[in-house]
Parts: C-alpha cells; structure tokens; sequence
C-alpha cells in the first residue's frame, strides 16, 4: 500500500484515530478531518509523520455537501492523489424515537447516512478516472437489529448498507472496491459514560466475552483498503466478538 494516500472522516479520535494509524502503519499517506477538536487531530498529524508518512487535517463537517469536494481537492493538491477513503464520522442521540426531536434526528442522518454520501459523491471522479479506489464505511450491528434509543443512529447505518450495495455495483467496472465494516460495542472516548449495565449487557450477548477495542477494528479496515482484499466489494463484514448473531 505504499506510494498510496487515504481519507479518514472523523479521524482524530477514538476508532477513525486508531483508523488512521493502522493505513499509515501499512504505508499510506493519510489526511484525516476533524469537527471541532484541532489539538487531538494535530498531535495525530505529528504521530503519522513519525511513522515516515505524510499526513493532514482538515476541518469539516461531514454533512456539509460542498465541504467534501474541497477537503477531496485539497488533499488531491497536498498529498499528491487519493486512493482511498474511509467514512468514519458519525454519532448517536439516545433517546426513545417518540423523544428526538427533529433536528435530532435530521443531524444524526446528515453525519451518519449523507455524509457517506457525501465524500463517496466527491471522490467518485478521481477514482473512476484512474480506475483504482476503494472505500470503507464504517456502519453498526445496530443497523442491521433494532436496539431501544437509538433510531436515528439504527436508520443511518441500516441505510449505509443500502448505499454501499449500490455503490458497489456502480462503480465496479471502473474497479473500486466499496465495503461496510459494522462494529459491535467498542470501547471509545465517546463510551466512557456508558454504564456498567450496559457493557454487563454486551458482554452476555458477545460469544466472545470480551469488548471490542478500535485497535480489533481498524485492522479490518486496513484490509479492506488493500490490493489483498481486491476481489471483495458490496459486503458487510461484521466485528463484534460474536455480539450480533
């Protein structure tokens, strides 16, 4: 994967973090953006460079439609190309579906589902240009179950499913890979309020009983993002020690 560039969305902490490392552990050249927190992102710019491998953080939004054909241009002109991206930002409104307000609801479909959309709409021409890419987003077990207080979050990530498949058929010809890893719990700053009760819940359902980690994730990514994983496309490959089954 060397002489290669990636673009991690929400890269800078927890699992798009952890992301970033394991393609530039591999030999990528990666940029990565970031909503609010430019320290975290910036001390992960420096972590990547002294692997030996060129990083960038941008700030975006990734619901912002025209943000992702800038922030695609930018790392294109910076980083010398992009051959891979990973739709990683996202995030979840906890409440019983009858209590989320709409904006609620509109902001977690905008992050999750469109801005997917988004960034697989802005580099679609450069990969099918240069008929080479591959794309991986990150979706959920709770897109393929219903789970109590999260239906926003469910509907987003039940629908990447749907625009992955697409994705896949219609862009195949031009070989570009497009694939969906869907975690089950993972142990993120976002989770640190979790309750116990909760990780005591994962784990009864886990065949494996243990919780999951980013660094059991982003190595499936990884993969996903190589030449070894060139005859793959159009799945859902799920890392959940057995969670959903």
């Amino acid at each position: 994967m060397s002489n290669r560039v990636a673009l991690v969305t929400g890269g800078s902490r927890g699992l798009g973090a952890q992301i970033v490392r394991s393609l530039a552990q591999a030999g990528n050249d990666v940029a990565l953006t970031y909503v609010k927190d430019a320290k975290a992102a910036a001390e992960l710019v420096k972590e990547v460079e002294s692997m030996g491998q060129k990083a960038l953080a941008l700030q975006a939004d990734a619901s912002d439609f025209a943000r992702a054909k800038d922030i695609v241009s930018e790392v294109q002109e910076k980083l010398g190309g992009l051959h891979v991206l990973v739709c990683n930002a996202g995030f979840a409104r906890i409440a019983p579906l009858w209590e989320l307000s709409e904006s609620d609801w509109d902001n977690v479909i905008d992050v999750c589902l469109k801005g997917t959309f988004n960034y697989i709409h802005a580099v679609a021409p450069a990969f099918i240009k240069q008929k080479e890419g591959k794309i991986v987003s990150i979706g959920s077990i709770n897109g393929l179950r219903g789970r109590k207080g999260t239906a926003s979050y469910n509907a987003a990530k039940a629908g990447l499913t749907g625009l992955v498949k697409a994705a896949a058929i219609e862009m195949g010809e031009y070989n570009i890979n497009v694939n969906l890893v869907a975690p089950g719990f993972i142990e993120t700053p976002s989770q640190k309020n979790t309750p116990d009760s909760v990780r005591e819940l994962v784990l009864r359902e886990c065949a494996i009983k243990r919780l999951g980690q980013p660094e059991d994730i982003a190595p499936v990514v990884s993969f996903l993002c190589s030449e070894d994983a060139r005859h793959i496309t159009g799945q859902v490959v799920v890392v959940d020690a057995g969670q959903y089954m």
